[in-house]
């Protein structure tokens, strides 16, 4: 058996437990850190300690911040993933955005050892979600307690934390090694990279198995919210199939020649329109069963900016398919537990981009370029798509009790070089207004899946399904404008402009949710990645008018040495070189 830390940490028999006190899902799931250690024998004779163990899968499963300096919460070097849209611009300078993929530094080499890149192949914790998963699956028919049903649905949701971390994994490197059982110290570990379609293939399959033995909803959410539900599964089936449709997989050619590509681990090895139909088929199933039988739905109460805010932000909310946790509450701005309050507050992680804020249509749902949008340029951010006011700071909104005054010179930009806000914007999606009346202290988790995004991924696959939208499009579309209040998208577009329509739709509803990176590579943008991106400077004039002066923002390496290796990562060598089968993705060494 080769020295393989992939399968090693499979491998591992001991299990770790958390402490004998209560947890919980609702109030204080996650709150206590695992301190005990035990065998399998002893775990696996109790149905509490089973769920104990079980939950310690949970806390695996990926956090969109950044939190700490730990291997996995240390997050791209306290920065993160929008930063390397063309939503975000960050400027902090000890971050994995601005040291790693700006500067053009990022290597094959670099994953040896960075906690700084986008995705760790060992570091994320992945690999012990999914030895969690298995080991509990196995050991499972020996709890001694527990009705039939309630020990299918525990193992259901072991199911949906491989998936999950499958999914992830998958949505970063393409075909991977599967996993499908737990494996001993004695075992032979050699698992070579599956095909892209392969991997696909396995993850949506562990997916159907897992949904008839889970619950349709929660019935006490007050304690269990975020355990994984039917439609969790359901959601997350339509996520990874939507990216497995995509032509970075799923075309005529791979992205990228290569060993890897000739295998087919890094594309389909052809197009398959087919599976565009089987996402917009996996998308509606959940539609349909959400709007029948009820639990889900998109908040909406009829006041657009609070809705949009709890949509994300709430837990709960009949909306979040997939809500992952690190704590109950958000502790204090400067608790170095949760460093996500610092580094987008003013250490630069977060600068948006005028890119994206333009973006957002008028309030009304006309784009600011049409002629008849009314749009103002002398008053740029009024009378805008309330997802902009809910996702970026801008200049003149309500802001801690009063106008925010991101003018230079005013007291959200009081130096126009400052990192903080170094764009002209700033940021309002998870940090809301950065103080105790709001964000601190306040209940928190990660929105890592939600319905609105079924709807979106429903409407692309069938426009490309059917070589353009349909009224079924159309309408999956416009259920999520209308939750804000923005009217429907014009009728007649063409398949190209249908398509762009969706990307910026979700763009606007998912900024900072992680969302958008997958959306450029997918659909091999590379346009996107070598475009300029821009700030806007303003100014505040004597007579309490303001001017705008629109600034490019630095440079990105791939901006002018582009090459699509950048649409994977790359493995670390040091596993590579361990020769299980792992092959390296395409212009990596």
């Amino acid at each position: 058996m080769k020295n393989n830390t992939l399968l090693y940490v499979v491998a591992v028999i001991g299990l770790l437990l958390s402490s004998c006190e209560e947890l919980k899902f609702g109030n204080d799931f996650l709150e206590k850190e695992p301190s005990v250690d035990v065998t399998a024998d002893t775990i696996f004779n109790s149905l509490e300690l089973s769920e104990r163990y079980l939950w310690q899968g949970y806390r695996t499963l990926p956090y969109g911040l950044n939190l700490n300096w730990s291997a996995k919460g240390n997050k791209m070097g306290m920065d993160i993933l929008e930063s390397l849209t063309d939503l975000n611009q960050s400027s902090l300078g000890w971050g994995g955005a601005v040291q790693q993929y700006y500067s053009g530094q990022y290597s094959a080499a670099v994953e040896n050892s960075a906690t700084n890149t986008k995705y760790h192949y060992i570091q994320e914790q992945s690999w012990d979600g999914i030895r969690i998963g298995w080991n509990f699956i196995e050991n499972s028919y020996r709890i001694p307690e527990g009705s039939a049903e309630y020990l299918d649905q525990l193992r259901a949701e072991a199911k949906m934390i491989i998936a999950l971390h499958y999914t992830d994994m998958y949505r970063h490197y393409g075909g991977l090694p599967w996993v499908n059982h737990a494996y001993t110290p004695t075992e032979d570990t050699d698992l070579p990279r599956l095909t892209s379609k392969a991997t696909l293939d396995s993850i949506v399959s562990l997916i159907d198995e897992a949904i008839p033995d889970l619950p349709w909803v929660i019935e006490d959410p007050s304690n269990w919210d975020g355990r994984f539900t039917q439609a969790s599964a359901m959601g997350l089936k339509a996520r990874v199939l939507l990216f497995g449709a995509s032509p970075l997989f799923n075309d005529n050619a791979p992205y990228l020649e290569g060993e890897a590509s000739s295998q087919n681990m890094t594309w389909h090895g052809g197009y398959d329109a087919a599976l565009w139909t089987r996402t917009a088929q996996a998308a509606k199933a959940l539609i349909d069963k959400a709007e029948s039988q009820g639990g889900y739905a998109l908040v909406n109460t009829g006041n657009p900016r609070q809705d949009f805010q709890n949509a994300y932000y709430q837990r709960g909310n009949g909306e979040v398919l997939i809500s992952t946790r690190v704590r109950f509450k958000a502790p204090g701005y400067w608790d170095g537990n949760f460093y996500f309050f610092q580094s987008a507050g003013g250490y630069g992680t977060v600068n948006p981009t005028k890119e994206y804020v333009d973006m957002f249509d008028m309030a009304d749902g006309t784009p600011i370029d049409d002629p008849s949008s009314g749009w103002d340029p002398a008053s740029p951010w009024a009378n805008r798509d309330p997802r902009l006011y809910e996702t970026v700071l801008v200049n003149g909104d309500s802001f801690r009790g009063r106008t925010a005054e991101i003018w230079i010179g005013g007291r959200e930009r009081q130096n126009a070089n400052a990192n903080g806000r170094a764009s002209g914007f700033g940021i309002r999606k998870f940090w809301l207004d950065g103080n105790n009346a709001t964000s601190v202290g306040s209940i928190i988790h990660w929105p890592y899946l939600r319905l609105s995004e079924i709807y979106l991924t429903y409407a692309e696959a069938l426009n490309e399904a059917n070589g353009g939208p349909n009224a079924a499009a159309y309408a999956a579309v416009n259920q999520v404008r209308n939750r804000v209040g923005l009217s429907d998208l014009p009728s007649g577009l063409s398949q190209v402009e249908f398509r762009e329509a969706v990307l910026k739709e979700r763009a606007c509803e998912f900024g900072f949710e992680e969302v958008r990176w997958f959306d450029i590579i997918r659909w091999k943008r590379a346009d996107l990645f070598q475009q300029t991106l821009h700030g806007v400077n303003t100014y505040k004039n004597g007579d309490g008018s303001f001017s705008y002066e629109t600034f490019p923002l630095s440079e990105r390496y791939w901006q002018t040495n582009w090459s699509p290796k950048w649409y994977l990562s790359a493995f670390p060598p040091d596993e590579i070189n361990k020769a299980y089968g792992l092959v390296q993705n395409p212009g990596w060494e």
